[in-house]
């Protein structure tokens, strides 16, 4: 699983993470710099809880910097010609390439004023409806049903962006007032990495933790793991976001 880390947007302080069993945990980055949490348990088990907890320090910035610098990874995590190319979840059908004929984005001089119109009008076309779509469905498809979850709003922006040539990537983080993680997209404008919520249809403020991005959902799960085993396995996630007042 994925940890918060330390931006220009926030500074995580207090970080704990604990589990009911004896596991031995380690932290490394992936190639796109994300904070992976990994470990194994050796004794048998029939479950196993895993609790991270800290305090997110939010809104220092309205965008990440960008650098390309100080990277040895095959992917630059900071290279925006790798957010700039289709994947297999975003890449545009039939239905994609005509919804974006009719937005008219040519006319639209700017790449963050393309964003923010993109952003405003996927809710218009898309029903957020919980459990309509599966966990690897694609932009195209989503679109065509017409309906929803976080994941699949911020795939068809992706789609779109990028046909723009405008590069995106895909963000996984908590949000207040949520109980579960959440997803939206950062787009590079003006030189910088701007976040856009099309769920919410609002920009990413102060009430959004950021957690790990990559080019679409399926290069920052929130958990992945391996079972062996005669049993069947399950899987919950719980997230709590509180807002705590501090004194000045």
């Amino acid at each position: 699983m994925f940890i918060p880390q330390d931006n220009e947007r926030q500074k995580i302080t207090e970080l704990k993470i604990s589990s009911g069993y004896d596991t031995c945990f380690s932290i490394t980055d992936d190639v796109f710099h994300n904070k992976k949490l990994y470990g194994r348990i050796e004794k048998p088990h029939d479950k196993f809880e895993i609790s991270v907890s800290g305090c997110a320090d939010t809104g220092l910035n309205v965008f990440e910097e960008f650098t390309a610098e100080g990277s040895s990874y095959p992917y630059c995590p900071f290279s925006t010609t790798v957010f700039g190319a289709q994947t297999k979840l975003t890449m545009p059908g039939a239905n994609i390439r005509k919804y974006h004929s009719s937005l008219c984005l040519d006319t639209i001089p700017h790449p963050y004023n393309k964003t923010l119109r993109i952003m405003r009008a996927i809710p218009e076309v898309l029903k957020y409806n919980s459990g309509s779509t599966e966990i690897h469905e694609t932009a195209e498809n989503a679109l065509t049903l017409g309906k929803g979850v976080c994941q699949d709003y911020a795939h068809i922006m992706l789609s779109l962006l990028r046909m723009e040539q405008i590069p995106a990537r895909y963000v996984v983080g908590m949000m207040l007032g949520e109980g579960a993680s959440h997803a939206w997209v950062e787009a590079f404008c003006r030189g910088y990495w701007y976040g856009f919520d099309p769920t919410n249809n609002k920009l990413v403020n102060d009430e959004y933790i950021k957690v790990s991005y990559g080019r679409d959902s399926s290069d920052c799960p929130v958990i992945k793991g391996s079972f062996y085993g005669n049993g069947i396995q399950t899987q919950k996630e719980k997230v709590n976001v509180e807002e705590i007042q501090t004194k000045e």
